[in-house]
């Protein structure tokens, strides 16, 4: 299995809509597997393909529900077919670490799309789950939180004992998780090239 690793918001692919699947072959099930472990290892509750490099429609959801198996979706092609009602909440994203901002979302979906081995699938989901459905979906469209997020309430997780939830929220803004993204994004471009460097002294 190819080792991939989940982007940062700043990379293009993330700003770019993902290509439908034609064809579910072995390549798209591996995709689909490794996703899931990314996501359990990170840990988040969904993670959409382009986060991983790959610019088609596919997402994985996991089901937060207090259940003892908790269930996991993978969807080819996903489209949100209805949706009703309505729920403010805070979410954060694998691909914008430490970022979280109050969001406005439909509080009941239906999502439609096709599963590993493609047979039709339908997803009636409310509350934390609805939620995540629509976000992954929006990153298929290019579309990060923060694009839908009310602006005065994005603020960066800071550690703070003195909080009942062990943190604050510093406030910032859009322009400055973009710039703030790009240097993360240069450091670590700069330590991997360092890495390859080494490895290729190692090998002289």
């Amino acid at each position: 299995m190819t080792q991939r690793k989940i982007l940062l918001c700043t990379d293009p692919i993330l700003r770019r809509k993902a290509e439908r699947v034609r064809d579910i072959a072995d390549d798209t099930r591996d995709l689909l597997d490794e996703m899931v472990e990314m996501m359990l290892e990170a840990p988040g509750i969904g993670l959409a393909a382009p986060q991983v490099g790959v610019g088609q429609r596919c997402i994985v959801v996991r089901d937060k529900a207090d259940t003892e198996e908790q269930r996991i979706y993978k969807i080819i092609n996903p489209r949100v077919q209805s949706r009703r009602g309505e729920q403010w909440a805070y979410e954060g994203c694998l691909s914008l670490p430490t970022l979280q901002a109050e969001v406005r979302r439909a509080q009941e979906v239906v999502v439609t799309g096709l599963n590993e081995n493609g047979d039709k699938i339908r997803v009636e989901a409310e509350g934390l789950l609805a939620r995540c459905l629509q976000h992954e979906v929006d990153h298929l469209d290019g579309v990060l939180f923060i694009d839908r997020a009310e602006p005065e309430s994005i603020g960066w997780m800071v550690p703070d004992e003195s909080e009942e939830d062990g943190y604050r929220l510093d406030s910032t803004t859009v322009p400055e998780v973009m710039a703030a993204f790009e240097r993360m994004q240069r450091r670590l471009d700069e330590r991997e090239r360092q890495q390859a460097a080494e490895r290729q002294e190692e090998t002289e």
